[in-house]
């Protein structure tokens, strides 16, 4: 018996050292996962299954993975800037969470423009999520509407934040009032114990990239119609502003702060009508 234990164990060992496969939508209904031990792992959706991402205990660099091969995903328990504890991935960037998804039932409603922002953390269907300081309990993955399964903690998908340039930024904490960095535990970090992010006084909105050409600027409160909309590329903020695509603050939405050089990578490059400050 031990014998046979040691073979099944040896082989699970193998298989956490495999390369990730390549990351693609996936269509298959099944979002279960695997665990270590013996037994499925109940998703965040309620089902369970062997198909699926494969829970590790650990990090990816104790199994091998090259580091850029794709499919994979990691989360460990961590610490930026003033929030600890809060989930970083395996470069140490920051995690979030988002308010207007759902976690009962799992469900993200951040697509399109909004997760060009917020990118999601996604886990190929035969791929790996590696954790340290996180429950495997808490642990699963919904389907998006793009077919790739995103990572859930205690039901809330998780994301990053496109501003967040290196380990320890939290630029997304308390965007919109919407954005917080998630707990191992799928709360909210920090919002207990730090100040909130402040809100915006103002805003400079540039014609051209890189705050050039001309510009127009937005004060005050409330929502504010552009007298020239739909040509900003470029954004310095004090604070938090959202911009709107329809004047009256209707249509798409993005949320940013401080200096945004460049919209295009937003998706929202000379699209600005309107803007709102909480």
């Amino acid at each position: 018996m031990a014998r046979k234990q040691s073979i099944a164990l040896a082989a699970l060992v193998a298989l956490g050292l495999t390369a990730c496969t390549e990351q693609q939508p996936e269509q298959q209904d099944a979002t279960g996962l695997a665990v270590e031990e013996q037994g499925a792992a109940q998703n965040n959706a309620g089902s369970q299954s062997q198909a699926g991402p494969l829970l590790l205990f650990g990090t990816a660099k104790m199994y091998n993975v090259p580091p850029d091969s794709t499919g994979w995903a990691q989360l460990q328990a961590g610490k930026a800037g003033a929030l600890n504890s809060v989930l970083v991935d395996a470069n140490g960037m920051t995690l979030y969470r988002f308010d207007n998804d759902t976690a009962d039932p799992p469900q993200s409603n951040c697509d399109g423009d909004c997760a060009a922002s917020w990118p999601p953390v996604t886990v190929a269907h035969n791929g790996r999520i590696f954790l340290t300081g996180v429950e495997k309990s808490d642990v699963g993955v919904v389907r998006r509407a793009d077919g790739f399964l995103q990572v859930t903690v205690a039901g809330w998908p998780v994301y990053r934040h496109v501003n967040d340039k290196k380990p320890g930024d939290t630029k997304g904490q308390g965007a919109g009032r919407t954005w917080f960095g998630i707990t191992p535990t799928g709360k909210k970090a920090g919002t207990g114990t730090t100040p909130p992010n402040p809100v915006a006084g103002g805003a400079t909105l540039f014609d051209g990239p890189n705050f050039s050409e001309s510009s127009q600027d937005a004060r005050g409160k409330g929502c504010q119609n552009l007298p020239r909309p739909k040509v900003t590329s470029s954004v310095s903020a004090t604070g938090w502003v959202t911009l709107w695509s329809e004047k009256g603050c209707t249509g798409r939405s993005l949320a940013v702060s401080g200096k945004i050089p460049d919209l295009t990578k937003t998706r929202f490059d000379d699209t600005v009508a309107s803007v709102s400050f909480d």
